[in-house]
């Protein structure tokens, strides 16, 4: 669940402004519908699976597209609702002057869940971002290896276990996310 510092200063309404007069602590600031949402730092595990995760798509948007790739990326809706996903695509080039106010929503957004960030991630931000024009959600549980692929038509999430297949165009091959480059090699018992 994301914390609420003693240390922050009081506000009824949160808005992007107000994030100038946060610390620089390492902690991710977002405010959704007013309220602030403070994450702690992503641990070494979370991050790996983040870069690996952009380090893919990087690969891909570069050979097929020159979508900008962000880690962790910023998705601005109004002054009352900012989010910084795990991972985003944006239709964008990937040298873009755009501010992020500029940017259309993205066309996938990731988040790996961790112990403190799953509620929020899963039952206030997935919504907020597919509510927002994002074409897709994953929310990725590093821990059980399973990815949830997330659409406005969505009731529930299709599930996948081993990979994942990226298609944002008919036109264009897919990405192909397997498990084992995703997550490493499943730790063995000893």
């Amino acid at each position: 669940m994301a914390m609420r510092s003693t240390n922050l200063p009081e506000r009824s309404m949160w808005t992007l402004a107000d994030l100038t007069d946060l610390p620089a602590d390492g902690s991710r600031y977002e405010i959704l519908h007013g309220e602030l949402l403070v994450t702690p730092p992503t641990s070494y595990r979370h991050q790996g699976v983040a870069a690996e995760l952009t380090f893919l798509l990087t690969q891909w948007c570069r050979a097929h597209t020159g979508w900008a790739v962000h880690s962790p990326g910023g998705m601005y809706v109004s002054e009352t609702n900012w989010l910084e996903p795990d991972v985003c695509v944006y239709r964008a080039p990937r040298h873009t002057e755009q501010q992020w106010k500029q940017m259309l929503p993205p066309l996938l957004v990731a988040e790996i869940l961790s112990r403190s960030t799953t509620k929020i991630d899963r039952h206030r931000k997935r919504p907020a971002y597919l509510a927002n024009g994002v074409a897709e959600v994953w929310l990725i549980d590093r821990r059980t290896r399973i990815i949830e692929r997330w659409t406005a038509a969505s009731e529930f999430p299709e599930t996948f276990q081993g990979s994942i297949t990226w298609t944002p165009d008919p036109l264009m091959p897919p990405l192909l996310v397997p498990e084992l480059e995703l997550f490493g090699p499943k730790e063995q018992a000893t």
